[in-house]
């Protein structure tokens, strides 16, 4: 279908300049950038973790020729096709595995990367983001907040611009003032990524299209958790985002989202979120966000996780536990959460305790070193190599291991839990270590996801052995839950630890539960405010959001004169 040509007078009620006649109605800018930023791991991201990503960092029309089919620029541009007056402008989409901070000359990088492509690609009508939300760099923590500064400073204050986030987004004040409206995930573990970028596009189009004058608000709700074993397919976290879901069948709800943050982030505007976008209705948004968040807060000692045992102890119960595969759990170094992946606790254990089972325990490290070393043998050779403990000595130690070389095989494997985007997922090369009825499965790369296949790899059926140890959140539940005879949890040291309480949180907001276990709270008075973007304040400004914040953002999206530079303001 043809593109609609618009069919507007030169200025609007409001004198605002209008598009072109001879241009189509909206060119909306496309841009993805996602990576979860562990604030305890030193492990500090760089260009080159970018670029080892998927398919590294992609700009212009580069992006829709390798879409990942789970990835929300599918959904975005899905809509904005659907649409018979948008032309979708892709301009860079960028992300990297979670792992510690982002450095200051990859910061500046991407920023003059996407000013450049917003320079290029103007004039724009609108703007459609899909963000992580809980991305922080050593200049900016708050780098989603910095990041839609850069797309407002260039496109002006008055072009709408909408986002898809992350469920487990640190949604900041900056990121509320400066995007026009926001939709998170519903899911965890994820499923609807698509489905998340398609309602961000749709919002954008409704806005454009005059059909909605969007009001919203917001409230910070002073919870730290974990995520919960189940997600949202169960219990009290499944019970809150049941609330989520009704309130988006409310007449004059355009989105309502709720995002439970990220537990490993130390930044003042931490805790979970809730907020409403209505169609001129902010009465209804306020009720909506106060309903929820209250409802969040009387469930948060139902969201506590799991007890856990000491490694030793956990070790020891799974050898005691009939059945098998039996399943012990170390959410301590969970690469999905931004750890190195190579703890030795646990591993240490096994190694102690493995004649106390009856069939065999698996185990596995990502340490390229060790891959390295044990490649330069022969298979069936006898081995001595230093295991683990290679990033970051505060949560763990090198182990010296000898084992007998049964196996060494290039990577990939199967993606069997659909954690990533990609049907493979790329290992590098993989050696298996025999340690009596221990295999230790090592591999060149980290590897996201509890994945059987790594050890069908090695020759080995894990769903048989007695005993499976997995650095894993919740994401067991996709890939061993259907099997286990039984699940235990381990508490190890690491960047991703379940027990909050092993951090020194320095910049945090206090009070917050659990770390604040007597903590009493109810949701506040709302604070009106006008978006952050056509108010005086500092843009640099880093003070924490208000409990909740409300915002009104007008019908008209004409860029103003004061706003982007002179190659936005002209056709």
């Amino acid at each position: 279908m043809g593109k609609r040509v618009a069919h507007h007078p030169t200025s609007d009620k409001n004198g605002s300049p209008n598009r072109s006649l001879s241009m189509p109605d909206f060119r909306i800018g496309i841009a993805r950038f996602w990576h979860e930023s562990n604030s305890f791991s030193c492990a500090l991201t760089t260009v080159e973790d970018f670029n080892a990503y998927h398919h590294g960092t992609l700009l212009g029309q580069d992006i829709p020729k390798h879409l990942d089919q789970r990835d929300e620029i599918v959904g975005i541009i899905g809509a904005l096709d659907d649409h018979p007056a948008a032309t979708p402008v892709p301009l860079l989409s960028a992300g990297a595995l979670p792992s510690g901070l982002i450095t200051e000359d990859t910061v500046q990088h991407f920023e003059s990367t996407l000013r450049g492509q917003l320079q290029r690609a103007a004039p724009l009508d609108a703007v459609c983001l899909a963000l992580h939300g809980a991305i922080s760099s050593v200049p900016f923590p708050d780098f989603d907040g910095h990041i839609l500064r850069v797309v407002r400073d260039e496109v002006g204050p008055h072009i709408p611009i909408t986002c898809a986030l992350d469920c487990h987004a640190v949604v900041t004040n900056q990121m509320f003032d400066l995007s026009t409206a926001m939709t998170a995930y519903r899911t965890h573990p994820h499923v609807d990524e698509v489905e998340t970028g398609r309602r961000a596009a749709h919002i954008l189009l409704d806005i454009l299209d005059n059909k909605i004058n969007p009001t919203a608000a917001r409230q910070r709700i002073p919870l730290l958790l974990p995520p919960p074993d189940d997600g949202t397919h169960s219990g009290a976290l499944k019970e809150i985002f049941d609330a989520v879901i009704d309130a988006n069948q409310i007449d004059n709800v355009v989105d309502c989202s709720l995002c439970p943050s990220y537990a490993w982030q130390d930044v003042p505007d931490q805790g979970w979120t809730v907020w409403a976008v209505t169609d001129d209705d902010p009465d209804l948004a306020q009720q909506l966000v106060r309903t929820i968040s209250q409802q969040a807060w009387d469930a948060r000692r139902r969201l506590l996780p799991e007890p856990m045992l000491a490694p030793q102890d956990a070790v020891r119960q799974a050898a005691a536990t009939e059945g098998c595969p039996v399943v012990i759990v170390d959410t301590a170094d969970v690469i999905g959460g931004g750890a190195d992946g190579d703890t030795t606790g646990l591993l240490q254990a096994l190694i102690d305790l493995r004649h106390e089972f009856e069939g065999l325990i698996l185990c596995h490290i990502p340490d390229p070193e060790a891959v390295a070393q044990i490649k330069s043998h022969q298979l069936g050779d006898t081995v001595t190599v230093t295991i683990g403990g290679k990033r970051d000595r505060r949560y763990t130690q090198p182990i010296e291991v000898t084992g007998q070389i049964n196996c060494i095989t290039p990577g990939p494997i199967t993606d069997d839990g659909q954690f990533g985007s990609e049907p493979m997922v790329e290992t590098g090369d993989i050696v298996c270590l025999a340690v009596d009825n221990l295999r230790l499965v090592l591999t060149e790369r980290v590897v996201m996801g509890p994945q059987p296949s790594l050890f069908r790899k090695v020759g080995v059926e894990p769903f048989e052995a007695k005993l499976v140890t997995l650095k894993t959140g919740v994401g067991f539940k996709k890939t061993y839950g259907h099997v286990a005879a039984a699940v235990i949890r381990a508490n190890c040291p690491g960047a991703s630890s379940y027990d909050l309480t092993r951090y020194d949180f320095q910049h945090i907001p206090r009070t917050i539960f659990p770390l604040d276990m007597n903590a009493d709270w109810r949701p506040q008075p709302p604070a009106f405010h006008n978006p952050h973007w056509r108010s005086t304040s500092s843009p640099n400004s880093s003070q924490p959001s208000a409990d909740i914040a409300i915002g009104r953002t007008s019908r008209t999206f004409a860029i103003a004169a004061s706003g982007p530079s002179p190659a936005l303001r002209q056709r």
